[in-house]
């Protein structure tokens, strides 16, 4: 299968199956079309960002798809909840976040994987700054690239970023004041500059 194409197969059970355990849904039969369509649909639209921003978050490409395909299976497992909820992306990101940091306090180091950055069709001036700015989130602290992804690269505001990665809002806003004056240092023209 080429890198970038992933697709979601879910099996529904047959319409005389009973219900049970690791079945998406809590519906009737008839329900469960619709319940893997909703997880299929969240999927094709977030994993790529999902994995996007666990790559600025410090892991490399090949742990950061890893993360964000065990933080879908997860999702996946708790569907019939969540997909209820204000905010079943949210809950993807935040269990990736949550696998993510995991990884990281494992790891002695994070080696700089210059192969996250896609350069085709891009002019140089614009390859110069992404790669300053991306250089800029892997030098931050953890807890605040995740902050400044979340909030600067996803657009996600301080609450839903706070809420993700189950901390206080204020500390979220802190810890963005300090990203953006990392990122006006390198350049001044970040994000925040």
């Amino acid at each position: 299968m080429a890198p970038d194409c992933h697709t979601v197969t879910i099996e529904t059970p047959a319409a005389d199956a009973e219900p049970g355990r690791g079945q998406l849904g809590s519906g009737t039969p008839a329900s469960q079309p619709q319940v893997a369509a909703d997880f299929a649909a969240m999927f094709s639209e977030h994993y790529r960002r999902v994995v996007r921003a666990l790559e600025l978050s410090g892991l490399d490409h090949f742990s950061a798809e890893d993360s964000a395909q065990e933080a879908f299976a997860r999702t996946l497992g708790h569907w019939s909840r969540v997909r209820t909820g204000a905010n079943p992306a949210g809950y993807v990101y935040r269990t990736a976040f949550r696998l993510a940091r995991r990884q990281l306090r494992r790891a002695t180091s994070v080696p700089l994987d210059e192969a996250v950055v896609t350069t085709s069709g891009d002019e140089a001036g614009a390859t110069v700054l992404r790669l300053d700015v991306e250089a800029a989130l892997r030098a931050m602290p953890p807890r605040r690239r995740a902050c400044a992804v979340g909030c600067l690269v996803l657009g996600l505001s301080t609450k839903e970023v706070a809420r993700a990665l189950g901390i206080a809002e204020g500390t979220v806003r802190k810890q963005l004041e300090h990203a953006r004056a990392a990122l006006g240092a390198d350049g001044g023209s970040g994000p925040g500059a």
